[in-house]
């Protein structure tokens, strides 16, 4: 049996679009429009539940399920690699703040990176026009289904199956550069594509990063407040797969100076992306929603726990735990800043993100 959702998924991205509005989120009343005209659920038409279940608007049994979820401000798992979460449908209110911040004004061309569902490249070409629109993203799986569904909703941008890391040339220069998936180190190609006066704005450590060039091969940015989480970006099809994890350690284990309750403090967290990028997290929670314990991994085997009773175990090629300890002990010498108070310097010496000033204490990205 077919559903006619017209109206009652119109009623739902109103709601949705008011909600955003009411916290701040979106502030633009062009965006607003994007948000209230562009059917979030043609996107995303099933979503992986966190226990793997896949919840499809076309499973009377999941139906209600569904349309609640892609209505709210949540971000959804839409595809799977190997099992693992490979790309999704970003939280609404993280895409509107992600979008005001382009600051973008008619006419603009804008490339995406990481085209997942095809639904922002929608609320970009509905606001600029499908013609200054580019996305792209690695693998034909995901790019089909979102071209599929991009002509389904009436919007038709130039969707490119690739590395994003190496942009789009041949339809640069670029006005603005949106990355919707994480980067431990900023793509020198993509700095190359922008405008002169033009900006990337892209997920660094746990937050965003809008960075302008500033001569060959140099560019310089400031982060904005806030977290922003995403999947890391794919170079070729299978990489950016989270990384299974590696067995547990059996050593013995030691005293920790980093308190469970740091891993939940975003502000720090943003800082140890910065410092160690690349980690997968598992966590242990009490009736209270409190951390009481947590496994930590990176793509090289390195795998620390922190137990319960505070002592943490580490095994593999690295002490990851013992890196994290030296990230927040700088994070609390530092006065516990917030991301806004970082900047990024990129030029011959590398990738560079500073707290306060270009001058002031500074860690290399991608170490």
């Amino acid at each position: 049996m077919t559903i006619d959702l017209t109206d009652q998924a119109a009623e739902a991205r109103r709601a949705l679009a008011q909600a955003l509005t009411d916290t701040g989120d979106l502030t633009d009343p062009a965006w607003r429009r994007a948000f209230e005209e562009v059917p979030r659920h043609v996107f995303v038409p099933y979503f992986y539940a966190p226990d793997g279940e896949r919840v499809s608007g076309a499973d009377p049994a999941t139906h209600e399920r569904w349309l609640t979820a892609v209505h709210e401000d949540r971000s959804l798992v839409t595809h799977r690699t190997g099992g693992a979460a490979t790309s999704s449908s970003s939280q609404p209110s993280l895409m509107a703040t992600m979008l005001e911040a382009l600051t973008v004004t008619d006419g603009m061309n804008v490339l995406e990176i990481g085209a997942g569902t095809g639904y922002n490249a929608a609320l970009l070409a509905h606001r600029l026009g499908e013609t200054n629109v580019t996305t792209i993203d690695i693998a034909p799986d995901i790019t089909g289904p979102a071209l599929e569904r991009l002509a389904t909703a009436g919007y038709q941008p130039h969707v490119i199956t690739g590395d994003g890391s190496l942009g789009v040339p041949d339809r640069a220069p670029y006005d603005r550069i949106i990355v919707t998936c994480g980067l431990t180190t900023v793509p020198s190609a993509l700095l190359q594509q922008l405008t002169d006066d033009g900006f990337l704005l892209a997920p660094l450590g746990n937050a965003l990063a809008r960075i302008h060039p500033t001569g060959p091969g140099t560019a310089t940015g400031r982060f904005l407040p806030g977290g922003a989480f995403f999947m890391p970006l794919r170079h070729a099809q299978g990489d950016g797969v989270p990384a299974r994890r590696p067995p547990l350690p059996t050593g013995p284990a030691r005293p920790s100076t980093l308190p469970a309750d740091a891993i939940a403090d975003n502000h720090f967290r943003f800082l140890a992306g910065i410092a160690v990028p690349g980690l997968t997290w598992q966590y242990d929670l009490n009736d209270n929603n409190e951390i009481t314990g947590a496994r930590v991994w990176h793509p090289d085997g390195s795998i620390a726990q922190l137990h319960s009773d505070a002592t943490v175990a580490e095994a593999g090629p690295r002490s990851l735990w013992a890196a994290l300890e030296e990230a927040h002990h700088s994070y609390q010498i530092a006065g516990r800043p917030t991301p806004d108070q970082y900047g990024i310097t990129i030029g011959p010496e590398g990738q560079l993100v500073w707290l306060d000033n270009s001058e002031g204490p500074s860690r290399a990205l991608g170490e």
